[in-house]
C-alpha cells in the first residue's frame, strides 16, 4: 500500500522517513551512530517527497525486532547501501568545499573503487586512523602524499560518474564518523594478492580484495 501525502507538509513526511530509516539501521546493529547519520541526512534532504512505501517501512521494524541482537551480514551491507545513497548529492558538496575530503575521497576511489562499500570505507578510516595516530602526518593530504605509502597518481583525477558519487559519499562518510569502524584501529592495508613482510602488524580484516592491519 502507497500513502500519498499531497497535503501534508514535509516535516511530518521527513519524521515518517526517519522513522523507517532509523528502524532499518536498527535492523543491521549499527545504532546509534548509524541512526543517527541517517536521521540527518534526511532532516536535511532537498528530495521532494510525495509517496512513502509504507509495506517496506514495516518490513523493516519487522527485522528490527527480529534480528537486533545478531544481524546478518547482508543487512549491514543493505543499511550501509542505504546511508550512501542518503549522501548522494551532499557528499559532492563537502568534498569541493573542503581540500583535505578532497584528498580522503580521491583515495578511496583510487585504491578501493569497486570494492564491497565496507571496504571502501575501511580504507577511508584507515587513513582517518594514520592522521589520528601520531605517527604519520598530521593531515589527510599530508598522509596520502607520504612517500612510498599509496601506489596512485596523485596527477590522475577522478572520473565523474557512480564511482566517484560513492567515494565522496563514503570519505564524508567515514570524516563525520556515521559507522562503525569496520577494520578497528586498523593503519595499513595491502591488496589480497601480494605478500608484503610486514613484521609486527596485526591482521584485523580481509574485506574484498584487501586485507587490513593495525
Amino acid at each position: 500500500m502507497t500513502l500519498r501525502f499531497a497535503s501534508i507538509g514535509s516535516g511530518t513526511v521527513r519524521i515518517v522517513l526517519l522513522t523507517a530509516a532509523s528502524a532499518f539501521l536498527l535492523a543491521a546493529g549499527d545504532a546509534p551512530q548509524a541512526d543517527r547519520a541517517v536521521a540527518q541526512a534526511v532532516l536535511t534532504s532537498d528530495i521532494a517527497y510525495t509517496t512513502i512505501d509504507t509495506t517496506a517501512a514495516a518490513d523493516a521494524v519487522t527485522t528490527a525486532d527480529a534480528d537486533v541482537v545478531a544481524p546478518a551480514e547482508s543487512q549491514r551491507a543493505a543499511s550501509l547501501i542505504a546511508l550512501v545513497s542518503a549522501m548522494d548529492g551532499k557528499a559532492g558538496d563537502a568534498v569541493s568545499a573542503d581540500r583535505e575530503m578532497h584528498c580522503l575521497a580521491n583515495a578511496v576511489y583510487f585504491e578501493a573503487r569497486g570494492e564491497p562499500l565496507e571496504g571502501q570505507l575501511a580504507v577511508a578510516q584507515a587513513i582517518l586512523n594514520r592522521v589520528a595516530s601520531g605517527r604519520y602526518a598530521d593531515s589527510v593530504c599530508g598522509v596520502i602524499n607520504q612517500p612510498g605509502q599509496f601506489s596512485f597518481s596523485r596527477a590522475r583525477s577522478p572520473r565523474a560518474g557512480s564511482d566517484w558519487s560513492t567515494a565522496q559519499s563514503i570519505a564524508l562518510i567515514a570524516d563525520q564518523s556515521m559507522w562503525r569502524e569496520v577494520a578497528p584501529r586498523a593503519m595499513s592495508f595491502h591488496a589480497a594478492y601480494v605478500s608484503p613482510d610486514w613484521r609486527g602488524k596485526a591482521k584485523v580484516a580481509q574485506i574484498g580484495r584487501h586485507i587490513f592491519y593495525r
